[in-house]
This record gives structure tokens, C-alpha cells and sequence, in this order.
């Protein structure tokens, strides 16, 4: 699995304490103050870690934080030994809970092609199922388990891992070793500070929306500033992202209201009008819309373009604005076809569909306009907006087909019961004459695929641009599962009440 092997009972108890530990730390969302450390660390695993330790569940972390690093692993080698001469899996693998539920959680990062992931993926989801109830509700694997089946670590917004590892740790570790609890505690203390950080990012935010009157000009839209908060701090929670989190989240909110105008508001003459005149982003053109597009481009052209371009000067480059500005267009164009299938009535191909409402979905604009707030000393470069902006950028279209997709297949049922255009579930179904069951499960194995597009890109250097570039595609696919994993959260907010209230508003206990 690795380049070379093991020579001694003392590196290998070496190489499991350094995995345990970068796992820990990850975990409990402290990883951002020792980059360069783990990265040591695990280039040392890499280097000197072996084969002899298989059968133990540290083999599945080492693959898994190996290849999140970006370290060139293979699966073939060390997962085999998982299997019996048959080619299944060993049963005697279930009677390891802590070695399954790694393995589940290893077998995530998956790329094409590598079945033998795939079929640890089922193997380990159905006898997690079975394991976990013969567990009490209140004992450290079930709760673990019960997190890991709903958001595995790959896929899970890392603020909201580190709250729920925090408290797992609490609770269950309270005899840790003195270096664990040293690291518990400053686990605790960080996610207080950062969360003081973000209360105050609420607030201005808050006071920036009441500028704009939206309850008054807006009445047929959506109020969802605190969700749309949540969304962005997802793709980045470090302090340092303070700028990038105001702009993106100013950007997540204008989106918002000018997807409720095309969407529920506007008629489709009005919408032709709007869009050609954001098009050509001139506030004089407000004279020539009907009222009723006034108040919206505004706040468009006003609100949202021109504070981008003052905002960015604090952190790099303002040449990223431009690119921002057309992707903002393109959603709206996007925006503008769908307005017409749905005056239209008419129920497009899947493929046809996927074209605009990709787009539609936001992921473009928002994996372009999270370059803005990159901090000056790893500024985003005109090759980074290059590479962001790419029609054929494999990471930004599986980010935005996970998004539009799971979104269509959590919302579905509601969106049929008013008059909206046809989602990809209505497109598979019609398309090949279908129940809604059999669309939904094909568009689930269309998101798994994409998540392998998301891992060949991420996890395997050289990357084309720094990570720092790609982590925001990365981690905005990741809000997804949290947004639309159990529901349509974004409509139906109840569903995020609690996840917003352990990152915003209760601090962790000390």
C-alpha cells in the first residue's frame, strides 16, 4: 500500500500513534493550526509505513487520511487481505466494530474504477445497520456509528464533525492520557473563539440585510440569512476567511432572492427583460425594467456587484471580480431557461436539463466567487480563476451535479405541488417512462459518481492549483449532505435549526 516496509514492533506502534493523533485532531477541527505538521507526519507514514498491521482497522485510516492528503495509494494491495478466497468479505471482519467502521469510512474516497471499495461500502453499511442495534442508544459505537451512516467524514461539513467529535470525546474520554485531554480542551477553547467569530459575521451580516429592506421589496422571497450563512461557512470556517465568508455569503443571499424573482415573481417578458440588462450590469438600465424588476436589479448591480469589487481589495487581486460577475450572468441566463420550460410547460431530456440547471444550482458562481476571499498571502491567481471557471473542470461540475441532484430528489414531491419547472426526477421519469423511485435511485448512483469525480480530482497531487484553491468546491459539495440529507432544508429550515444553533449559538461546554 505504501513504499516501504516496516522493520520493527516500535515503528509500527509509531507510525498507528501518529495516525490516531492527525485523525484526532482532524476530527475535532483543529487540523487547520498544524498543516504543515501533519503533512510531515503523514509523509513520514507514507514513507516508512508497511503491511504488517492489515488486519487492524488502522490500515483503513491510514488509506483514508493518506489519500485525503493527496499521497498516491492504492487500495488494491492492503483491502484485499480484507477478503476470503471467494472474494468476499470476511465475516469475521464484523466482530472488529471500531475496524468496520473504519473501513466504511475509508471506502468513501473512492475513484473510478476501484470495486473493491464499492463492495466494502455495501459489505460495511449493511452489518453497521445490524451492529449498531444491538447497541444501547446511549454507548460510544452507536453514536459514532449512527453519525459516520448519516455523514461520513468525506462528506461531511468539518465544522459540524468537529462539534459532534468534541462531544464524543467529552463524554466518552474523560480518563484520556494528559496529552489528549490537552488536546480536548484546546479543541474546546478554539471552536468558542471561532464561534465568537462567526456570531459577530452574523451580525454584520444581519444589519447588512436589514439595509436592503428585503422583507419590504422582497415579500414573495425566501428569508433565509441564517441558512445561507450556515451554507458558506461550510466552504470555509477559518478566521482567516473572514472576508471571503461576508462576500460569499452576500453573494448566497442576492442569489436567493433573484432565484425566488425567476422562479415564483416574474413573468417570463419582465425576466427577458432583467436578464439582458444584469447582463450588461448598467445602473442606468433601471429606468427602462417594469417596477416590478426594479427593486431586484439594485440590489443585484448595487448591493452585491459593487460590494464585491470593495471588498476584495482586502484580500488579493480585484481581477477575480470580473470572472465572479460573469458567472453570475451565466446562473441567470440559466435562471431565465428554466422560466421559459416552465411557461412552457415542457419537460426537457435529463442531459438537456442538466446543462442549465447546473448552473441554475449556483455551484459555479459560488466555487468562482469563494476565490475572492482567499487571503492575501495565498491570493488566488488569474490561473486559479482560470482553472475555476473551466467549462470542462471535472471538480466544479460534480460539486454542482451533487448539488442540483440532491437537491431535485429531496425537493421533488414538494415542487410538484405548485407550478415549477420540471426537476431530474421529472426529467428521467418522463424521459424513460419510469416511477420517481427509479429516477431517484438512478440520480443517487449519478451523485456517487460524482463524488468519485471530486476525489480523482482532490485526492491525488500534483494537483493544478494549490488546495487551498480547491477546498471550497470540495467542502461546498460537502454542505449538500447536511442541506439535503435528510430533506429539503433550505425551504424547510426546521431541519437546520439544530445544526445552526451548536454552531452559532451554544459554545461548547469547558
Amino acid at each position: 500500500m505504501v513504499t516501504a516496509g516496516v522493520d520493527n514492533d516500535k515503528d509500527k506502534v509509531a507510525i498507528i500513534q501518529k495516525l490516531e493523533l492527525v485523525d484526532e485532531i482532524q476530527r475535532l477541527g483543529v487540523g487547520y493550526h498544524f498543516e504543515a505538521e501533519i503533512e510531515e507526519a503523514l509523509g513520514t507514514v507514507y514513507v516508512l509505513g508497511g503491511e504488517s498491521f492489515v488486519e487492524k482497522h488502522s490500515n483503513n485510516i491510514e488509506f483514508r487520511l493518506l489519500r485525503q492528503q493527496g499521497f498516491r495509494v492504492s487500495p488494491a494491495d492492503g483491502f484485499r487481505m480484507f477478503k476470503d478466497d471467494e472474494g468476499k468479505f470476511k465475516e469475521s471482519l464484523v466482530s472488529d466494530e471500531q475496524g468496520l467502521l473504519s473501513l466504511y469510512e475509508a471506502a468513501h474516497v473512492a475513484f473510478h474504477g476501484e470495486d473493491i471499495l464499492d463492495d466494502a461500502l455495501g459489505f460495511t453499511i449493511k452489518n453497521l445497520k445490524s451492529i449498531i442495534l444491538d447497541h444501547k442508544p446511549s454507548s460510544l459505537f452507536r453514536k459514532q456509528a449512527e453519525f459516520s451512516l448519516s455523514l461520513p467524514i468525506w462528506k461531511c461539513i468539518p465544522r459540524i464533525l468537529a462539534r459532534h467529535s468534541i462531544e464524543v470525546y467529552s463524554e466518552f474520554h474523560s480518563h484520556a492520557s494528559h496529552d489528549r485531554a490537552v488536546i480536548l480542551k484546546f479543541a474546546k477553547l478554539d471552536f468558542n473563539v471561532v464561534q465568537k467569530c462567526h456570531q459577530e459575521e452574523l451580525r454584520e451580516l444581519t444589519m447588512w440585510w436589514a439595509s436592503l429592506e428585503t422583507k419590504t421589496r422582497f415579500p414573495y422571497a425566501k428569508d433565509r440569512l441564517a441558512e445561507c450563512y450556515f451554507w458558506i461557512n461550510g466552504a470555509y470556517f477559518e478566521p482567516k476567511y473572514r472576508v471571503g465568508r461576508l462576500i460569499l455569503a452576500k453573494c448566497g443571499a442576492v442569489s436567493t432572492l433573484a432565484d425566488d424573482v425567476y422562479d415564483n415573481f416574474g413573468k417570463y417578458q419582465e425576466l427577458q427583460l432583467l436578464t439582458d440588462a444584469i447582463d450588461r450590469a448598467d445602473i442606468s438600465d433601471v429606468e427602462s425594467l417594469p417596477d416590478t424588476m426594479k427593486d431586484i436589479f439594485q440590489a443585484i448591480i448595487i448591493n452585491l456587484f459593487k460590494e464585491m469589487e470593495q471588498a476584495v481589495p482586502e484580500t488579493g487581486p480585484t481581477y477575480g471580480v470580473g470572472y465572479s460577475i460573469q458567472e453570475f450572468k451565466n446562473m441567470c441566463r440559466a435562471f431565465l431557461a428554466e422560466a421559459r420550460w416552465r411557461t412552457e410547460s415542457h419537460t426537457p431530456t435529463l442531459e438537456a436539463y442538466l446543462i442549465d440547471a447546473n448552473v441554475s444550482g449556483g455551484y459555479p458562481f459560488h466555487c468562482t466567487a469563494a476565490l475572492l476571499g482567499l487571503p492575501a498571502e495565498a491570493a488566488a491567481t488569474k490561473e486559479a480563476f482560470d482553472w475555476v471557471t473551466h467549462k470542462a473542470n471535472k471538480m466544479v461540475l460534480a460539486s454542482s451535479a451533487i448539488c442540483r441532484l440532491q437537491n431535485d430528489i429531496m425537493s421533488h414531491h414538494f415542487e410538484r405541488k405548485r407550478m415549477h419547472v420540471a426537476s431530474a426526477v421529472e426529467c428521467f421519469m418522463v424521459e424513460h417512462d419510469v416511477s420517481d423511485e427509479v429516477s431517484a435511485n438512478f440520480l443517487w448512483g449519478e451523485i456517487s459518481k460524482a463524488w468519485k469525480d471530486i476525489a480523482e480530482e482532490y485526492c491525488q497531487r500534483p494537483t493544478p492549483v494549490p488546495i487551498d484553491v480547491m477546498s471550497p468546491t470540495l467542502n461546498l459539495a460537502r454542505v449538500i449532505s447536511v442541506m439535503y440529507g435528510k430533506g429539503d432544508a433550505y425551504t424547510h429550515p426546521h431541519l437546520l435549526k439544530e445544526h445552526i444553533a451548536s454552531l452559532f449559538a451554544h459554545p461548547v461546554p469547558l
